[in-house]
């Protein structure tokens, strides 16, 4: 006769399992009965054993299979979204930021990423058999994580006033804390930190590390910026002047200086110079431009700390010996951004183009600007990323437009706004460039304006004068 193995079901536990007992040895615990039958069958009962059902009966069982394979699956999708975002972050800050803390913010973002794959390979286990013991805490760990994620870039969105084409990006960050947030409740409620032999200073130490890394954050991202500026300075130089041998020409050798005596790598992606007299007859005319020019070509030029551009340029005065100057007058102005703020697009330099080309191309208007009342212009366009991955996800690629434009005394202006943003720049108001000051360091050089009195140069170039 054969000798039936005794099958003992135990009751529920807090979790809802049933532990299974065969021949006095635990086989481990089912949620249903169809795993119950799964267990007897690799423990080699073949036949219908007797069950000695202990604390309800067959059709006991408190855990619902299809509620809670529904939870672990949303559970998994939000750590396997935070994972991906963590791990795309990472990646490209750990090896392309511009700054060292942006690199060490990509490594942090590549912890985070693999403690969201270690939450997620973990709720295999927990809402299964539950044979691991820290299976529990691993997704309390991974929740509260994903909710830091979308917390943190959710805030820094707002705070950056992020563009309205990155809604989905929003979508996601705001559907990670509202999947955290649940995530946290439901394991609350589960106690899943009993697991832990310490949970007090396991979690003190979490919550010391989490305000270390916002400090970290609060300190490479505001901070620092907002303590060291650019620090970019323009000068001339009028050197001695020389007539021609008729003596109907006058001719000034100036040098035009701009140097970088700041701390920080710069771009200049526009400069201007003029050369202009003042005149005595006139009072009304205050000066009278001889000669403007740019002084760094190709614009966008990188400019290292104690780097200088130097240029030599001249201009003419047509009989000197018969006009009425006071003096002449050199001046330089630039627009610098900071290297470590943003990257520019390598074709920037070859981007100029007259109005008239961009009316033929339909980009004349593009972004709006009040240069619609006949004036020439030469225009420079790039677009622009951030210093790292996370400031691109939360702001927003954006795009830089100099305008060089012509008029009885030329000037650049330069506008920072994201592409196809259809506001009009307003040259007037220095309220539109608070905010390319704030996120990227935009300095305006105003150079020193240099003047010589008119006679002296005239006397030394007479003094020259070729027999």
């Amino acid at each position: 006769m054969d000798i039936k193995p005794a099958v003992t079901v135990e009751p529920p536990d807090d979790d809802g399992l049933r532990k299974v007992v065969i021949d006095g040895k635990s086989k481990g615990r089912v949620w249903s009965h169809r795993e119950l039958m799964k267990v007897l069958r690799r423990a080699g009962v073949a036949s219908e054993p007797e069950i000695d059902w202990r604390g309800g009966s067959s059709t006991t069982w408190p855990a619902h299979t299809w509620g809670r394979r529904i939870t672990g699956a949303v559970m998994a999708l939000g750590f396997l979204a935070a994972a991906c975002l963590c791990t795309w972050i990472g990646v490209k800050d750990s090896f392309d930021a511009l700054t060292f803390a942006g690199r060490v913010t990509g490594v942090l973002f590549l912890f985070m990423a693999v403690v969201e794959l270690v939450a997620f390979a973990a709720g295999f286990d927990y809402w299964h058999k539950r044979k691991m013991t820290y299976s529990g805490p691993a997704l309390l760990f991974g929740a509260l994580v994903e909710f830091f994620v979308g917390s943190v870039l959710l805030l820094m969105f707002v705070a950056n006033n992020g563009r309205p084409s990155y809604m989905p990006c929003l979508l996601l960050w705001i559907g990670l804390v509202v999947c955290a947030s649940w995530s946290l409740w439901i394991l609350w409620r589960l106690q899943v930190w009993k697991a832990l032999r310490n949970p007090g200073r396991i979690a003190i130490g979490a919550v010391v590390s989490t305000v270390l890394v916002i400090t970290n954050l609060a300190y490479t991202q505001i901070y620092l910026p907002s303590m060291s500026r650019p620090l970019v300075q323009g000068t001339a130089e009028i050197g001695t002047p020389s007539l021609n041998k008729a003596g109907t020409k006058m001719y000034l050798r100036i040098r035009l200086h701009l140097k970088n005596s700041g701390e920080v790598p710069v771009h200049i992606v526009g400069s201007i110079y003029w050369i202009h007299v003042r005149v005595a007859s006139d009072p009304k005319d205050k000066y009278k431009l001889l000669k403007p020019g740019e002084l760094v070509k190709p614009p966008g030029r990188e400019l290292s700390p104690g780097e200088e551009i130097s240029e030599d340029v001249v201009a003419e005065i047509k009989n000197p010996e018969s006009v009425s100057y006071e003096a002449v007058a050199a001046h330089v102005e630039a627009y610098a951004f900071r290297q470590d703020r943003m990257r520019m697009d390598s074709d920037y330099e070859r981007s100029g183009k007259w109005r008239g080309k961009l009316r033929e191309e339909g980009k004349d208007d593009d972004p709006p600007s009040p240069v619609q009342d006949g004036k020439e212009y030469f225009r420079y366009q790039s677009n622009i990323s951030q210093s790292s991955e996370l400031l691109n996800l939360t702001r927003g690629r954006e795009r830089v437009t100099v305008w060089w434009l012509y008029r009885r005394r030329p000037v650049v202006y330069v506008d920072v706004a994201s592409p196809g943003d259809k506001k009009v720049f307003n040259f007037k108001d220095p309220e539109e460039q608070r905010k390319a000051v704030d996120r990227y360091g935009l300095a305006f050089v105003r150079g020193s304006l240099i003047q010589t009195p008119y006679s002296e140069l005239l006397r030394d170039a007479q003094a020259q004068r070729p027999n």
